[in-house]
């Protein structure tokens, strides 16, 4: 069962993230994972993964420095209207990070993308994390239409985005390829 929290600050209504220091909100709870805000504490458990060439191959992204990993949490703990950047939580461990945001004015569109440490890949956690991101889309932001991206070489993901009801709707090229191992993206989509 997937408990979507109500207490979790709407990113919609507010600019920056609720908490006392050092405790943690919680946006949604899956049987094995939960969706959660980010804490500065959490710096060195996200670097370990984000600094990974592995869990970084398909990524547009990365490897991280630290000080990229930094600034990316800096970042996820501010409160954004449209936008839900969270830790993927396992047994109070940070083993990935998970967001959903919107992408148009009319506030119905979204994109999502979560990203797992390698230690926990093969689990099935990465489509209990996408069920997470596609409850919380529809029902802390109202999405109607979400989009997920993923590298054509990237089986693992295809898989996760089909399982989770998303179908192939695009091969999109990448603009900026300075940063990137890939020359186009796979866009998926469930409406």
């Amino acid at each position: 069962m997937i408990r979507i929290k109500p207490g979790f600050e709407d990113p919609s209504t507010s600019g920056t993230q609720a908490e006392a220091p050092g405790s943690r909100q919680i946006a949604a709870v899956g049987p094995r994972v939960a969706l959660a805000g980010f804490l500065a504490r959490d710096l060195m458990q996200v670097h370990g993964y984000t600094s990974d060439p592995e869990v970084c191959r398909y990524s547009l992204w990365g490897p991280n420095t630290l000080a990229e990993t930094e600034s990316f949490i800096a970042d996820a703990m501010i409160a954004r209207p449209g936008r839900m950047m969270t830790a993927v939580m396992m047994e109070e461990k940070v083993i990935g990070s998970a967001a959903i945001w919107r992408t148009d004015d009319t506030g119905l569109v979204g994109e999502m993308g979560y990203t797992l440490n390698q230690d926990y890949w093969g689990q099935g956690l990465a489509t209990e994390v996408a069920g997470l991101l596609i409850q919380l889309a529809r029902e802390k932001l109202g999405l109607r239409w979400i989009e997920a991206t993923c590298d054509p070489q990237n089986a693992a993901s295809i898989r996760v985005l089909e399982k989770s009801g998303f179908s192939l709707i695009q091969r999109r090229p990448i603009a900026n390829k300075s940063n990137s191992r890939r020359s186009e993206s796979l866009v998926f989509a469930l409406g």
